[in-house]
């Protein structure tokens, strides 16, 4: 199997968080490419060109004429240890986010933590100036996003035991306070606080949603099924009238609703079950067949 099939089965098959890796892995080597072949004729730093065109700015004059940026910088990685230590965080949040809450909500708090995280940056300028919060400097990364996925899970399974090197198993919302501990101390001592901003504007949205999502509002999933519906409404043709089909009730072939009722709540309950065993112990503790159901059915929620 070829490299270029390898990843279009792991595109195809590895679920949401593996097309969001794919994707920052994809922009991150497109820009060393460039910079490659700017050292190779002459033109060394060609790579600039194109992460200007990529990173996030809080500068309205070019704001204006790259109006995409406060989403592609959520994707957009320079440094390679940058790149690394994200998309291990993202990696282990995303997979319990993931293994949870499913695809569509997994794609949604990713990007509109990093919505949030660039809407934190933006209006540090007009945060009180002993703060000294204030930056025109541009923005990068998916910390925003990761942080976002993170906190979101964190907050919606708080006592979800998950095992750490060197340490063992920890409650996941002792992790996410340690995060945010280590982002307000950073920010306190005036290192990148657009980029810290840009973290608690993530964080801040995936506690809200999953604060929600609890109370039955699912912000995430909500906007991923309006992304959805746009390629939609521009493939639309002339309206036509929809007939619809109903088997008839206890046919051959058709499950009658008492059925139907039974298997949605053993489905429920074997749910409910695999989820307390993760609280339990963690959820490395779940068998394959356990992660493989609580992954099929995470995704129809």
């Amino acid at each position: 199997m070829s490299i270029a099939d390898d990843i279009k089965y792991q595109w195809n098959t590895g679920g949401m968080l593996v097309r969001l890796l794919i994707v920052n892995i994809g922009v991150f080597l497109a820009i060393w490419a460039v910079e490659l072949a700017g050292w190779l004729f002459g033109m060394k730093g060609l790579s600039a060109l194109l992460l200007d065109q990529l990173m996030g700015t809080n500068i309205p004059s070019k704001l204006i004429t790259r109006p995409w940026t406060p989403v592609t910088y959520m994707f957009t990685h320079q440094a390679p240890m940058h790149l690394f230590w994200n998309m291990i965080m993202f990696w282990f949040s995303g997979q319990l986010f993931q293994g949870i809450l499913g695809d569509k909500r997994l794609l949604g708090n990713y990007l509109l933590g990093g919505l949030a995280g660039y809407l934190f940056y933006a209006l540090g300028s007009f945060m009180p100036a002993h703060l000294a919060l204030g930056s025109d400097g541009p923005i990068l990364g998916a910390s925003a996003a990761v942080m976002s996925v993170l906190i979101g899970i964190a907050s919606y399974r708080p006592d979800m035991l998950v095992n750490l090197f060197l340490i063992g198993p920890v409650r996941l919302k002792y992790v996410g306070i340690a995060v945010l501990v280590l982002d307000l101390i950073a920010i306190s001592g005036g290192s990148n606080t657009g980029g810290h901003l840009a973290h608690l504007g993530g964080a801040l949205y995936g506690y809200l949603a999953a604060r929600q999502l609890a109370a039955g509002t699912d912000w995430s999933g909500a906007f991923v099924g309006w992304l959805e519906r746009i390629p939609k409404f521009f493939k639309r043709g002339p309206a036509r009238m929809r007939v619809e089909k109903r088997p008839p009730h206890n046919a051959r072939g058709t499950v009658s609703d008492a059925d139907f009722n039974a298997s949605k709540k053993q489905q429920q309950e074997r749910i409910d079950a695999i989820l307390d065993k993760i609280s339990r112990s963690g959820y490395d503790s779940l068998s394959k067949a356990e992660r493989d159901f609580l992954f099929r059915n995470g995704n129809e929620h």
